[in-house]
């Protein structure tokens, strides 16, 4: 073999390092021509299913919303391997030589020109090393600046093999590890080292937790598992989608760019501060609030609050019923609102009609007391107006009830005319629909955090769940105009998960009557609900994308979710520092989801570990806490991979020894990384 050659010159030709870029030079042009080939296909793919649209049947819809939307994947995949395409070789002791690059990259007669680095063929490049080779004989990082290669370092792991093979530079891990840090995180896909390898190719199943310390390359790792799922499972992770939570704005921004330039633009990048549309985190809070914030405990206290009254809620019901007035106080109303959440185990929003029968329910009751069926033996008419007939049905279609003209009333039900008769007249009247809707308003989780702004209230609600010296300070965090804190955020998804969303309405609606008192300008001011001519005529209009539809169902409307997205797999960074109300809105993203938790418990910022820990594994699907009081159930464990990162990339010989015996005296069972750079 020949000897390690840095720069030598050779003659005419240069050194044999620029002979070398020289030829990797050429076979790199074979390929960006055959990008540029792939490109064209592609956008000549995205004009064919435009032209074929032009027929327009809905059959021609569908094939060209499935074609244009393949191609266009294809051709943004193509684009962004445009920079550094080709960044590895291997030459194995078969004499077989193979190109790595960020995509894959085929001949027209399908021979391979690059292989995709996620693919099972491009494994060597990451797990070959001088004590397990795996049959290969040089490892070659190619340096590129756009289509140009500029530099390239040799890995030699099998000498014995590598007879007449010309050897270039320090090696390709050492000078990546020279290169000075910039102000956004890179990939590192070509100087991914064996540990870390381990990690990305690690099973799609269960769960792959990954522990280290700062420097081990924890997050960069993480961000590649990503992007090799989506290449191993396009199908499983593409279709429900790919969530990669950061602690914060400032952290997703620094990692925003990795993803990307592996081609996959497709995951989800949020911060803890911005999961739950609608909301946005702007502070953090101090560290006392945010333990309370922050702990399980708080979850008695929101449903707490979502039992309670909602501000401004009338205290008394009036009605007259054949000219008796007939009252329910406040102590039967409390009374009915505590047994209607008793009985609302769905959502608490959609509960307006079951409200409704069991006020009519207690005023039945209260006519009876009154001594009203015998002064209501004079009159027999029990017509309704039309208008406030038709508004009635209204509020039961937003519910998902039959309409009164479809279903028997109650008394009808039980046999009794004079109920059904009562029913029937008490819905109509105006008293009894405005004090429904203001009793059992539609509430939003920010109106129900914003109400316990009022310490009176909060401190109604707090039971033994909240230290008293704490009431103050928490209702000033939620008082209007205050500023959302992260912690905020997860208490809000818990109180959307509590309330659930308001009754959908139907797809068809018709327009308005012309005498409907309760429509103003096209919206009916009793459920909120735009009443307008809306004739679906489905041979009329263009069939939707997938995608087009999964952006709808996340759409806020008045500040309210409409269905909160479900993910396929769910990775999670500094995982150390999440509260558990933090885990549970996590966990309502991922009940079959799998995950990638990345963590360095030695410095975590939640003090209660413990609590933290089993909040995690809730999420993870280890366990799951039933309704009522039936025990807590166990399904099946999930399978888990748990890995640590012991090597850093990051700092000097002097600062990991340092770091090593803080680790020895603390509790933290982690091992010391062991350092890759010397100080100079």
């Amino acid at each position: 073999m020949s000897s390690q050659v840095t720069g030598r010159p050779t003659g005419p030709g240069g050194t044999v390092k620029d002979q070398q870029i020289a030829a990797e030079q050429r076979y790199v042009d074979i390929a960006y021509a055959r990008l540029e080939e792939m490109r064209a296909d592609a956008q000549a793919m995205i004009r064919e299913g435009y032209r074929q649209s032009l027929a327009g049947t809905k059959g021609s819809l569908v094939d060209r919303d499935a074609m244009v939307h393949q191609a266009a994947l294809r051709a943004q995949a193509l684009d962004i391997a445009d920079d550094g395409l080709v960044f590895g070789r291997l030459d194995l002791t078969t004499e077989e030589v193979r190109y790595i690059g960020r995509i894959g990259v085929r001949t027209s007669e399908h021979d391979s020109l690059v292989i995709d680095w996620r693919a099972p063929a491009a494994e060597d490049f990451y797990r070959a090393t001088p004590e397990d080779p795996r049959g290969v004989v040089r490892r070659r990082v190619l340096h590129s600046r756009g289509h140009t290669v500029v530099d390239l370092e040799d890995d030699l792991l099998d000498p014995d093999a590598a007879d007449g093979m010309t050897i270039v530079g320090d090696g390709a891990f050492l000078a990546s590890l020279a290169r000075t840090r910039e102000g956004a995180m890179r990939d590192i896909v070509a100087t991914i080292q064996r540990e870390q390898d381990e990690v990305i190719r690690a099973p799609a199943d269960g769960t792959v937790l990954v522990r280290g310390a700062p420097g081990t390359g924890k997050t960069a790792v993480a961000l590649h598992r990503v992007a090799y799922l989506l290449f191993r499972h396009r199908r499983r992770f593409g279709s429900r989608g790919v969530l990669v939570i950061g602690p914060n704005r400032r952290f997703t921004a620094y990692i925003e760019r990795v993803l990307p330039s592996l081609g996959e633009g497709s995951a989800s990048l949020r911060s803890l501060g911005d999961l739950v549309d609608g909301a946005t985190a702007t502070v953090h809070d101090p560290p006392r609030l945010a333990r309370v914030k922050g702990a399980d405990e708080i979850v008695h206290v929101l449903r707490r609050a979502v039992s309670d009254h909602a501000p401004g809620a009338p205290d008394e019901l009036r009605v007259v019923f054949k000219g008796i007035v007939i009252t329910l106080d406040r102590n039967r109303l409390d009374r009915i609102r505590n047994d209607l959440h008793r009985r609302s185990r769905g959502s608490v929003n959609a509960a307006r009609g079951r409200a409704a029968e069991m006020l009519l329910d207690a005023l039945w009751r209260r006519f009876n007391d009154v001594g009203g069926p015998e002064a209501a033996e004079a009159e027999e008419s029990a017509e309704a107006e039309s208008g406030r007939h038709a508004m009635w049905n209204a509020i039961l279609a937003a519910d998902g009830l039959a309409s009164i003209d479809e279903e028997p009333a109650t008394g009808q039900q039980n046999g009794d005319p004079k109920r059904a008769q009562f029913d029937t007249r008490v819905r109509e009247q105006r008293t009894f629909t405005d004090f429904l809707v203001t009793w059992w308003p539609i509430r939003r989780p920010l109106d129900v955090l914003r109400s316990l702004g009022d310490p009176s209230r909060l401190r109604r609600v707090a039971g033994r769940d909240l230290d008293r010296a704490d009431i103050d300070p928490l209702a000033a965090s939620w008082a209007e105009g205050a500023p959302l804190s992260y912690q905020d955020v997860a208490l809000l998804d818990e109180l959307d998960a509590l309330l659930g969303s308001p009754p959908r309405p139907s797809r068809r609606r018709k327009a308005p009557s012309e005498d409907d008192p309760f429509v103003v300008d096209g919206v009916n001011i009793l459920t909120g609900e735009e009443v307008a001519d809306e004739t679906w005529e489905p041979e009329m209009q263009e069939l939707t994308t997938s995608m087009e539809r999964l952006e709808r169902s996340r759409r806020v409307d008045d500040g309210v979710v409409e269905e909160r997205p479900e993910y396929a797999h769910i990775v999670v960074d500094e995982a150390q520092d999440l509260s558990p109300m933090q885990w549970r809105m996590l966990g309502r993203r991922g009940r079959q989801a799998s995950w990638t938790i990345v963590e360095d418990p030695a410095q975590s910022a939640w003090e209660d570990l413990d609590a933290a820990r089993q909040a995690m594994e809730t999420a993870l699907g280890g366990e799951r806490p039933s309704r009522g009081r039936r025990r807590t159930r166990k399904p099946a464990p999930r399978m888990r991979h748990e890995y640590e990162l012991t090597t850093n990339y990051r700092n000097s010989t002097e600062i990991a020894a340092v770091s090593a015996r803080g680790l020895a005296v603390s509790s933290t069972p982690l091992t010391p990384p062991t350092n890759r750079i010397d100080s100079v």
